[in-house]
């Protein structure tokens, strides 16, 4: 059991080692199923890296690197050595605006100009993108310019001259971003502000380096929170799914099935009720309509109904003298007067009626 545990720990091992300096992702079972794919993979980490690149493109590749960073850093002096020149001419035709320039500096500045000038047409001479083209502007050469240059006697004393205020110029910049970089710095001497001047590159790759790690750590993380999101939501939608079929195979039928006893349990109880209250009613009439209650009620209706008979009988008889006066016409004022009064004999003989049809009733 301890051989076949060591055996284990070894693939694993080899299999980690493998995934390392290879792009692959081998399981420790691997290493014991593909032996000889395994010693493939161990021939193969001699000559690639782990981006799949020979170690002799990969060394071509730092080499080229190397020289790139170089050329890039020569250009990126020139450029400002270029600025700087640019600036302080710049600042020499503004102080000239303001005050009057002493000979000695129109005569520095004005040679200044033109060496730049003359350095800057060098720049237009190799017009073509294409670099394996060897043709120039107008066929001059560098040479040629500075052969023509009329102010190439003098460069030996501008220099002298303008290599110090570069300096000044360069180092006073140098100063400002120390200060700005670290606003500290103030107080510390300017040795030491030359010296951190000096190592500023480095800070600010130190600094770089850690914002681009910064930020590869927020993508990780907002990767890793985006992919907990989503377990998290998968997981709120399963409990949801899983709560909806517990509501219907549950709750809802047995709901169904309770609120089916109940209808039948209030349908049994309404009709009951129904029945006593029909009880009830039959019970108070038996109370109210006794044996003598029903003979006295029988007198009094038949007593009614000879009395409507009676009525109706006058009714009639008045109706047809009403319709015979009508007739007649409206030239008797006795006529109209006892049409009055038989009127409202009839109208009194019908509230007779109607009262004696509800004691009935």
């Amino acid at each position: 059991m301890s051989g076949v545990g060591e055996n284990e720990k070894q693939c694993s091992r080899e299999a980690e080692r493998l995934n390392e300096v290879l792009p692959v992702n081998l399981q420790p079972d691997d290493v014991e199923k593909y032996p000889e794919f395994i010693k493939l993979l161990t021939v193969l980490t001699k000559y690639i890296n782990p981006q799949c690149i020979t170690v002799e493109t990969e060394k071509d590749l730092i080499q080229s690197k190397e020289i790139l960073h170089h050329t890039k850093l020569t250009w990126l002096l020139n450029q400002i050595l270029y600025h700087e020149v640019k600036e302080l001419i710049l600042e020499y035709k503004i102080k000239g605006q303001d005050v009057s320039l002493c000979s000695d500096d129109k005569k520095f500045v004005e040679i200044l100009q033109k060496c730049l000038n003359y350095k800057e047409i060098v720049h237009y001479l190799d017009f073509s993108p294409d670099p394996s083209v060897k043709a120039t502007l107008l066929g001059l050469t560098n040479e040629d310019v500075h052969r023509h240059n009329p102010y190439k006697k003098h460069i030996t004393s501008l220099q002298l001259r303008l290599i110090p205020e570069i300096e000044d110029r360069l180092r006073k910049k140098c100063e400002d971003l120390v200060h700005y970089e670290d606003p500290n710095s103030h107080s510390v001497g300017n040795r030491l502000t030359l010296a951190k001047a000096s190592q500023l590159p480095a800070t600010v790759e130190i600094l770089k380096n850690k914002l681009e790690d910064e930020e590869r750590l927020l993508k990780q993380d907002r990767i890793r929170r985006e992919k907990q999101f989503w377990v998290y939501y998968q997981s709120l939608v399963d409990a949801l799914v899983l709560l909806e079929k517990l509501i219907q195979d549950y709750r809802l039928q047995e709901q169904t099935e309770s609120d089916r006893i109940t209808s039948k349990w209030l349908k049994a109880r309404c009709d009951t009720m129904s029945l006593k209250i029909r009880l009830i009613q039959l019970q108070v009439l038996c109370d109210t309509y006794s044996s003598e209650t029903v003979k006295a009620l029988r007198i009094i209706k038949k007593h009614v109904e000879e009395t409507t008979d009676i009525a109706e009988k006058d009714l009639s008889r008045i109706s047809q003298a009403l319709t015979a006066y009508d007739s007649v016409g409206m030239g008797f004022e006795s006529l109209v007067d006892e049409y009055s009064k038989l009127r409202s004999e009839l109208e009194n003989k019908r509230w007779a009626m109607t009262e004696l049809q509800h004691s009935v009733n």
